[in-house]
């Protein structure tokens, strides 16, 4: 069946400009809000090129009824977070703040023995009841793509997208067979993957990874950047030192009540000191929590043990930060 080119090449000569500033609208507002889960994927945005929709439409055309009005990927944001779990939370987030018009979970479609392309897929326009999108109600009636995935899931569709391998493609069963087995080790390090941060979440003769893993999505949701696990690692080592058995215990126990019970506070002196973070690096990582927790409950065992390991100067900052007074 032939299309029209003339038209296609108008009709998104006139709507390009329109689907580049909405995603310079949508891109930064996912990027700054889904930080509020505690969890930091990559992000990303592009407008479809003229020769790819034209491509697009062809191909469908040859099984069903297709046209420019049918392509909801006109854009696109790719959302790759690193565990399973993390899609649900990217769900909830995408209910909440778009209006979804169509969506599709690849996992939901496979038979319990059959392996294949797995990610979640959503048509959806911005929801003009929510502040930031409020004033951008041109937009309103755009629909665009949002496509979730994992990192081994994002890493699969570029190995088959360099193979030209397509899940209906007609192959030689032994051919099959291998890519069968490959797509299976893909499905099984997702699941790995996430078993271990869980064990690693909860592991009490783990200290320094368990309080890491209970305190890296705070540093996404007010810091809003990642951070330098290495530098972590060490300086959680270091400051639990400081502390006694129970003091441990109860940094385990109690730091979470403690973020939520001064969230205001934090989140403000996050947002004052966000163009300073250069000056003040200890403001990007998970173990400032444990400073003003300890701070706070246990003063003397940062105070006495501080000076042999870090520059006192950050304590200084740190605690006028806080609020403390500076002996």
């Amino acid at each position: 069946m032939s299309i029209d080119i003339k038209n296609i090449t108008e009709s998104w000569e006139k709507d390009k400009l329109k689907f580049e500033k909405l995603g310079k609208l949508v891109y930064p507002f996912i990027k700054s809000n889904i930080t509020e889960f505690e969890i930091l994927p990559e992000i990303s945005f592009r407008t479809k090129e003229l020769l790819s929709i034209i491509k697009k439409i062809k191909r469908k055309l040859k099984s069903k009824t297709y046209s420019y009005s049918s392509l909801n990927d006109k854009l696109g944001i790719r959302i790759i977070c690193s565990f399973q779990e993390e899609m649900e939370l990217i769900d909830i987030f995408i209910r909440k703040y778009f209006i979804i018009k169509r969506v599709e979970y690849k996992k939901e479609e496979l038979n319990f023995d059959t392996l294949g392309y797995i990610s979640n897929h959503y048509d959806v326009s911005i929801n003009n009841s929510i502040d930031q999108f409020k004033k951008h109600s041109k937009y309103k009636t755009l629909i665009f793509e949002i496509q979730v995935r994992t990192l081994n899931q994002h890493a699969w569709s570029n190995a088959a997208h360099a193979l030209s391998y397509k899940q209906d493609s007609m192959l030689p069963d032994k051919l099959n067979r291998r890519i069968y087995r490959l797509l299976s080790l893909y499905e099984i390090a997702d699941d790995e993957i996430s078993t271990v941060n869980n064990i690693l979440k909860e592991d009490p003769d783990n200290y320094i990874y368990t309080v890491l893993k209970k305190l890296e999505g705070k540093i996404y949701k007010y810091a809003k950047i990642d951070f330098d696990r290495d530098t972590s690692i060490n300086a959680i080592r270091i400051l639990s030192g400081y502390f006694s058995e129970v003091e441990k215990k109860s940094l385990l126990k109690e730091i979470d009540n403690f973020i939520i019970t001064n969230q205001e506070k934090i989140q403000r002196i996050f947002n004052e000191n966000r163009n300073r973070f250069h000056e003040i690096p200890f403001l990007t990582q998970p173990e400032i929590f444990i400073i003003w927790f300890g701070l706070d409950k246990f003063s003397f065992s940062i105070d006495d043990n501080w000076i042999n390991d870090f520059d006192i100067c950050e304590l200084k900052q740190i605690k006028t930060l806080w609020g403390r007074v500076i002996d």
